[in-house]
């Protein structure tokens, strides 16, 4: 819970920050080129509200959407194909962020907004278990001061993590790259018009 409400004061006040950003940078022609990267901040806290993650994965998502946001730039270009290209990829970004949200369910515990990756039961934990039927695996992690390393084996551990970082990774990436492709697109597109709209100089 007091992580959740941290989460949601920290993109508050980076909503605010952005909104005053934005207004500074476009009274400003020279710094158009720190602008790019407004978009890419936007679509980074759009994620990470609405998508929910280990605490270790929420800075990976800063280094996903600028990775990804770079790629944009260089690649993109305001032909036709391209926009329905970013279509489908933020429609496969969804399917593929519902079965992220399965698997999310399935290899993690909820604590008070925190989220544990869990594993593969000890032996120690599996037999307490096994003589204590009516006890889930949830309240033996609570009662064993939710130690990761007390109730699932490191490796298994380790390797949800994996998983669960490698489809984040691939939602984030593949969401981010559709948003801002398709953002950028609209943004050039405009340029084009403006362009073709000037009357030619004699």
């Amino acid at each position: 819970m007091v992580n959740n409400v941290l989460r949601k004061k920290f993109i508050s006040r980076a909503s605010q920050i952005y909104l005053i950003m934005n207004f500074i940078l476009s009274s400003f022609r020279c710094l158009t080129s720190i602008k790019v990267f407004q978009k890419a901040f936007f679509v980074e806290k759009l994620l990470l509200s609405s998508l929910s993650c280990p605490t270790y994965l929420i800075n990976w998502t800063k280094v996903v959407i600028i990775a990804v946001y770079v790629i944009v730039l260089l690649v993109i270009r305001p032909t036709k194909w391209e926009k329905y290209l970013f279509v489908l990829l933020i429609i496969l970004g969804l399917v593929i962020g519902f079965f992220y949200l399965v698997e999310l369910d399935s290899k993690t515990i909820t604590f008070d907004g925190h989220i544990y990756v869990k594993g593969q039961l000890t032996e120690r934990a599996r037999e307490y278990l096994e003589k204590n039927p009516p006890m889930i695996e949830k309240e033996y992690f609570d009662r064993t001061g939710r130690e990761p390393s007390r109730v699932w084996t490191p490796e298994s551990v380790e390797k949800n993590k994996l998983i669960l970082g490698g489809l984040y990774s691939l939602v984030v990436g593949i969401i981010g790259f559709g948003i801002l492709g398709a953002l950028e697109i609209i943004a050039r597109s405009k340029s084009l018009m403006k362009d073709e709209k000037k009357p030619e100089e004699i």
